[in-house]
């Protein structure tokens, strides 16, 4: 169980407004108080600052320059697919007309080839070899007639020797054109498809490129939530944007602050750090908005002191991060807001428990000043030490010290 740090105590008894009440009959008599069972819920109280837990940043999605034609008003409620901004999309439109006809004869010099030209290129060469080789087959069947005709005398052996010249010319011509038919059908045929291929491919990424460019022209919400314009450099000043401004690509010139989840985000003094655990309950109230009550839970508490700007440099603090429930689908509260929250520390539903300003302190102890059992009314009373556990803003827990039922002094 948390006990009350001694130090926030004694601040909280100069404070406190005392909780005994006066006896009707005579002001001036004691006022006892039994000590009794009673529900206790001690808090801790911050301030901190209202922030989306996601912060959705769009910037410019062209490359290079873009003129802004249309852009959503500051607090504009959007939803996802609505249009935030137009850029001016002319000279885009008219460089996809060129580039599409670019890749239309691409695509067609490709068919060309691979249906007409390579094809009729392979057909006269193979034609060119068999005309060769047909001839060398006719030369050596003369060849073979022409030796029967030496042997008989009809022929000379000059004439048999410029056959087989003829011959071994008709074969070297009949060989270049089978080497010719084989290179140009598979390198060069090859090398000219590659290439019309990469043409037609450059061609199509090109043209898509600038497709997608002119699909960016038209920025839409990726999630919805309100609109917040973000400044930013537009020809020598720092302002937000506005149509007909030319912003460069990746510059983030709005940012939607995400509806689904909210966190609040603040800090707690060290003596307050025993008494805050992530999970712990708590209840955020928007400054701006006093009767709204926020429920949430405690999410993160920082593990590193530190100062804060107007504090005194040896007050530390600890960051506090209260996540909320989802808020109502009809309530939407900006980014930045001030909120007051208030963390559940502890809770004892049947504590017992005496009114705070009964207490004393004094060298670091706490005392009450108790009635004596069987006492008359005119004895004096007997101080009696006690040790505490939670308090709120009326009572506090008394863990030892007193009984059931024992009265204590309420001055």
């Amino acid at each position: 169980m948390n006990r009350l740090p001694l130090a926030a105590l004694a601040l909280l008894l100069v404070a406190a407004v005392p909780a005994c009440r006066r006896a009707p009959a005579d002001a001036d008599a004691p006022r006892w108080v039994p000590a009794a069972r009673a529900g206790i819920r001690q808090t801790l109280a911050f301030q901190g600052e209202l922030e989306a837990r996601t912060m959705l940043r769009v910037a410019v999605p062209l490359q290079g320059s873009a003129v802004l034609e249309e852009l959503v008003a500051e607090g504009t409620r959007v939803h996802e697919g609505d249009v935030l901004a137009r850029f001016d999309s002319a000279q885009i439109a008219q460089d996809l007309a060129r580039q599409e006809s670019e890749a239309v004869r691409a695509r067609q010099e490709l068919g060309s080839l691979e249906k007409a030209e390579l094809p009729l290129e392979r057909l006269d060469l193979e034609s060119r070899r068999d005309e060769l080789l047909a001839a060398l087959r006719a030369e050596e069947a003369f060849l073979d007639a022409a030796t029967g005709l030496r042997d008989r005398g009809l022929m000379s052996d000059a004439e048999l020797l410029r056959q087989r010249d003829k011959i071994a010319a008709v074969r070297a011509d009949a060989d270049r054109a089978a080497t010719r038919l084989d290179l140009t059908a598979g390198p060069l045929h090859a090398a000219r498809l590659a290439k019309a291929r990469a043409a037609l491919e450059a061609a199509e990424r090109q043209r898509d490129y600038t497709a997608r460019q002119l699909a960016l022209c038209t920025v839409t919400a990726p999630a919805g939530g309100t609109v917040s314009l973000v400044p930013l450099p537009v020809g020598g000043e720092y302002r937000t944007a506005r149509v007909g401004d030319s912003l460069y690509r990746n510059q983030v010139f709005l940012c939607i602050p995400r509806d689904d989840a909210r966190i609040v985000r603040g800090h707690v003094e060290e003596s307050a750090l025993p008494s805050v655990r992530p999970g712990a309950p708590a209840t955020a109230v928007p400054a701006a908005f006093p009767d709204l009550r926020l429920p949430g839970r405690v999410e993160s508490v920082g593990s590193m002191a530190r100062s804060l700007p107007g504090q005194p440099a040896w007050r530390k603090y600890f960051p506090v991060a209260v996540a909320l429930d989802p808020l109502p689908q009809d309530q939407d509260l900006p980014a930045g807001l001030t909120m007051n929250v208030e963390i559940v520390s502890g809770e004892a539903p049947s504590a017992l428990a005496i009114p705070r300003a009964a207490l004393e302190s004094e060298s670091g102890r706490l005392y009450v000043q108790r009635r004596p059992a069987a006492a008359l009314p005119s004895a004096p009373p007997v101080r009696t030490e006690v040790r505490i556990g939670l308090a709120d803003t009326d009572s506090v827990q008394i863990l030892s010290g007193l009984s059931d039922g024992d009265l204590v002094l309420c001055p």
